[in-house]
């Protein structure tokens, strides 16, 4: 069987040597604590600013959002209404430019429908077909008179007067 015994080696002790008196021993004595560079308010403020500048911060750009989404919203809400203004709009564009609201717009100006038209050749200038006058049923509206100096000249569609080129199928 094993032995469960430790093996003890034999304590050593140091020898000693005769001390030499020719190296005296300092003394030994008590030292202060070292002095800091300063205390510890300077870092607590800086703390303390970094803390208050991060929450201000943090307030500010919470309240810069909450305008920037009433801002959103009101202009949602402007898009909105536009939106329907311009069906609205659209629609009673549609209704005013049927025949039927044109004819009548045409009549309360004096304009009549015409019973048998005439044409004018643009190569020689000459009416084709025979014309009367209107007869109206309404009476005319009046025609404010201008001054001819302050009569706006007719408006010349081309700058030089050339022939009438057509469309293109006026021969055929």
């Amino acid at each position: 069987m094993a032995s469960t015994s430790a093996v003890h080696a034999p304590a050593v002790r140091p020898v000693r040597g005769p001390r030499s008196s020719a190296v005296p021993r300092p003394r030994l004595t008590v030292v202060s604590s070292p002095r800091t560079a300063g205390g510890s308010m300077p870092f607590t403020l800086l703390c303390t600013l970094i803390v208050v500048s991060a929450l201000a911060a943090l307030l500010y750009l919470n309240i810069q959002m909450s305008d920037t989404s009433y801002e959103i919203t009101r202009l949602q809400s402007q898009s909105q209404r536009l939106t329907e203004e311009k069906q609205a709009l659209s629609e009673t564009n549609e209704r005013l430019g049927t025949p039927q609201s044109l004819e009548r717009q045409a009549r309360e100006i004096g304009m009549v429908p015409v019973t048998d038209p005439a044409y004018i050749d643009l190569d020689t200038g000459k009416i084709l077909g025979e014309t009367s006058p209107a007869q109206q049923t309404e009476v005319n509206p009046e025609l404010a008179d201008v001054p001819a100096e302050k009569a706006v000249p007719p408006a010349e569609i081309y700058d030089e007067p050339t022939t009438y080129h057509g469309m293109g199928n006026e021969g055929a």
